[in-house]
């Protein structure tokens, strides 16, 4: 997005008289999407969005980003295997993740609880605040010798605040895995029926409540990634 771009997108969605009298608004809130949109592109983001949506008359905000990177991984499971255990270790107790078979071939998927700092110049209280947000991300290697030889990774990475919804979104992150789809006419799909290697992945850190949901083997677990 070039910086013309990003105020044409501005004026777009924001009113003209609500930034008419404060054009100091409009210009930095121009800026900040230039700026996020080279960011995007350099971190090779193939998708990246908001959506602000109502569940029983609350108002609740969820971001998706998708990125299509460079990976050279080997195997396709022992690379999602080594996803997980790498990145749970990293991140800790609040964290937990599995390793689930698509028609795709194997997905490494990890949630848990992150803080986001507001920082005091663009915090509404004019205080530094730190916002709890749910996080989920799902990490699939590409099949070799699907849309081109170099092998990459698919990056999907969900995030909101409002963790009461998480049960919700949760059914909007399974249709978009099973959604996925690489240009490979040649290529039989593997079998479904294989079963992955991990332990069931939590919704939700232990603390927070967390939905009742179906593993691979349909047998009751904490997951709703089943």
């Amino acid at each position: 997005m070039t910086a013309e771009e990003a105020e044409e997108a501005i004026a777009e969605r924001i009113p003209k008289d609500t930034l008419g009298s404060n054009p100091s608004m409009f210009k930095s809130l121009a800026e900040n999407i230039h700026k996020a949109s080279q960011v995007l592109e350099r971190s090779g983001a193939f998708y990246a969005g908001t959506c602000v949506r109502t569940y029983d008359g609350e108002l609740s905000l969820g971001t998706l980003l998708v990125t299509v990177t460079p990976f050279e991984f080997g195997d396709t499971t022992v690379a999602a295997n080594g996803i997980i255990r790498s990145l749970v270790a990293e991140r800790g107790e609040s964290w937990a993740g599995s390793v689930f078979d698509t028609p795709n071939g194997p997905i490494a998927v990890v949630s848990g609880m992150k803080s986001f700092q507001i920082p005091v110049e663009t915090s509404p209280s004019s205080e530094e605040l730190e916002l709890p947000m749910a996080e989920m991300q799902a990490f699939l290697p590409v099949p070799q010798g699907v849309e081109n030889q170099q092998q990459c990774l698919v990056c999907i990475n969900f995030t909101t605040p409002g963790r009461v919804h998480w049960d919700e979104y949760c059914s909007d992150i399974v249709e978009l895995l099973c959604s996925i789809t690489f240009d490979c006419p040649d290529r039989a799909a593997p079998s479904a029926s294989s079963q992955s290697t991990s332990e069931s992945l939590p919704a939700l850190p232990p603390t927070e409540p967390t939905p009742g949901d179906t593993r691979l083997d349909n047998e009751t677990s904490a997951t709703p990634f089943g």
